[in-house]
């Protein structure tokens, strides 16, 4: 049984880190550049300063959003359907193999992004002159943002869990209440067996007497 989990929440793991690469390509694609200043040592300058530059970690936070959302209902949904089969408790399992690879699919999307404009903008700050302003590369400045994916995922799945343990309808307690249904149906027969297996014997008793 521990086997079993390990190996649900490994899987559970590997395929939410894995969503990083596309979220982070998608990051790429949605979120516009702000323009930035070259200085005299070849450095950045966040000038001039624009909503673009809070936009880029917006979009960010949102898509990380997004996909807490689906991950959340898409585990859950997957961990009851193999408790209702398997007859095993797999909800902790899948909690932290989701939690774990929300917050590494989160370091994925964020590397994912700003590795593709790496190149082009490194090579933009070399040819430019000291104090021209450019398009800047994609970065994350707000690194709070990596916390959104794993966070809405495990309230989603927390809020889940939270309403079928309120209903009633989790597996264990399935399987429980239906054992104990079988266990008190198969329970009368044997009463009444013995009720009236005791007044036969009382019978003989007399009968001897």
């Amino acid at each position: 049984m521990t086997r079993r989990r390990l190996t649900v929440g490994g899987t559970v793991l590997g395929c939410t880190a894995v969503l990083g690469l596309p979220l982070g390509l998608l990051w790429w694609l949605l979120a516009p550049r702000p323009r930035v200043t070259v200085g005299r040592d070849g450095g950045i300058l966040p000038f001039p300063l624009s909503e673009t530059a809070f936009a880029v970690d917006g979009y960010f936070a949102l898509i990380m959003m997004g996909a807490g959302l689906v991950c959340g209902y898409a585990v859950y949904i997957l961990q009851y359907r193999l408790a209702a089969r398997d007859a095993t408790d797999l909800r902790m399992a899948c909690l932290l193999g989701m939690a774990a690879g929300s917050l590494l699919g989160s370091l994925a999307a964020w590397q994912t992004g700003t590795l593709i404009d790496a190149a082009e903008f490194q090579r933009a700050v070399e040819s430019a002159s000291p104090g021209a302003v450019i398009r800047s590369g994609l970065r994350l400045d707000a690194l709070s943002a990596l916390m959104a994916w794993p966070f809405v995922a495990v309230l989603q799945y927390a809020l889940f869990d939270a309403v079928s343990l309120w209903r009633g309808d989790l597996p264990a307690q399935r399987h429980l209440a239906e054992d104990g249904a079988d266990a008190s149906a198969a329970d009368p027969p044997a009463a009444v067996h013995s009720r009236h297996a005791a007044p036969e014997g009382g019978d003989q008793a007399r009968g001897s007497g």
